[in-house]
């Protein structure tokens, strides 16, 4: 479902209560003072979760927007390890409303659901099963070969291997393990945001005694902060551009979302990588017997690049060193024959922790902490 995201609301249609906590001059310019309404002491300490509001006084009068900035399943459970459903809305919007009047700010609920979109956070929390650790398959993902849109260069493999993060000026994705963030600091946290709930939820988790069996939560965010990219990647998957928060708040177009990250990225150009282990001369019989009908010497190149992509850090070492000696478009010719032959060698015959997490974005049930005790 949707985390973080940020509404734009015309200000002209919103009423300011009067002797509730006042905004904060955050900077000034010649054309403009902008302003920030952030949750008080007193509100924090009430346990409850407020959004982050900005706003902007323009010299010459013109309209401007309040951005509303808040996590979505916070507001509902003080968490974002609880995922949201679709029916969820409702209560959204009335929790929103309430929050917003206790921050001295009256908006009306047609208002809210309507808000235009200008960032918005895509995330899921996948259970591991099988024994596998989030670590081992963050390390396995390190390995992928990433289109140079999204290049290594500006990805980060952090905190002892339990996240992975990729970005890009419009969009980020970031893979980590959801439970071991839960008990870091914020200076290390991916999530620089938690409730006070949040912060005291590895405690409670790491004292039950079925703990063991549901501490493996792996997390994908997809963050999409540009407007310009948002709307790109909304038309690309078959939903129309400039959406509205009712628009984002859907299980269908957060699957399709992360589903096409996941694969997009990370899995479709790395199967060999994430394939069973087979002896060379399996893989050459498989080659061989293919319904491509591919030679001896084709099939026994595709064996060489099938173990060399496989091989110590990957694509991305395996990039490294050939790109010393050819240039780019040689190496995205190479890499296009690596996916031939992982297409043809790794048929039916991926990891099950690849296909795990394949059936569980297939299915997208929403996460819920009760349900995994």
């Amino acid at each position: 479902m949707i985390d973080t995201v940020c509404l734009l609301v015309p200000k002209h249609k919103l009423y300011f209560l009067s002797g509730i906590s006042s905004w904060d001059l955050y900077s000034k310019t010649d054309n403009y003072s902008k302003f920030v309404r952030n949750p008080s002491k007193a509100e924090k300490e009430t346990g409850k979760y407020f959004p982050r509001l900005t706003g902007y006084s323009r010299r010459f009068g013109q309209d401007a927007n309040v951005k509303m900035e808040f996590s979505v399943p916070k507001l509902l459970y003080l968490n974002n390890l609880d995922e949201l459903e679709n029916k969820d809305f409702p209560e959204v919007i009335d929790t929103l409303r309430e929050r917003l009047k206790d921050m001295g700010v009256i908006i009306s609920k047609s208002l809210l659901e309507n808000a235009p979109i200008s960032s918005v956070h895509f995330s899921k929390n996948i259970l591991i099963e099988d024994g596998y650790t989030v670590n081992y398959l963050i390390s396995e993902m390190n390995k992928a070969d990433l289109r140079k849109s999204f290049d290594f260069a500006k990805t980060r493999f952090m905190n002892d291997g339990q996240s992975l993060y990729a970005h890009t000026t419009a969009h980020q994705m970031v893979i980590y393990d959801k439970i071991a963030d839960l008990k870091k600091g914020k200076k290390r946290a991916i999530d620089k945001d938690p409730t006070l709930y949040q912060q005291s939820l590895f405690t409670e988790l790491s004292g039950h005694k079925n703990f063991s069996e549901m501490k493996e939560v792996i997390r994908f965010e997809i963050r999409l902060n540009h407007k310009q990219k948002l709307n790109k990647v909304l038309e690309n998957l078959g939903f129309k551009k400039n959406p509205t928060f009712k628009d984002v708040f859907s299980s269908e177009m957060s699957k399709k979302i992360v589903s096409d990250y996941w694969n997009t990225l990370i899995k479709e150009r790395n199967l060999g990588i994430f394939s069973i282990s087979l002896s060379f001369k399996e893989i050459l019989q498989i080659l061989l017997v293919s319904e491509n009908m591919i030679g001896p010497k084709q099939a026994i190149y595709f064996l060489g690049l099938f173990v060399l992509a496989r091989d110590g850090n990957g694509m991305r070492e395996l990039r490294n060193i050939i790109s010393k000696k050819a240039h780019d478009r040689t190496w995205y010719r190479i890499s296009k024959d690596v996916r031939s032959a992982n297409e043809l060698i790794t048929k039916n015959k991926l990891r099950s922790w690849v296909t795990q997490i394949d059936r569980k974005l297939s299915d997208y049930k929403p996460y819920k902490i009760k349900e995994n005790k």
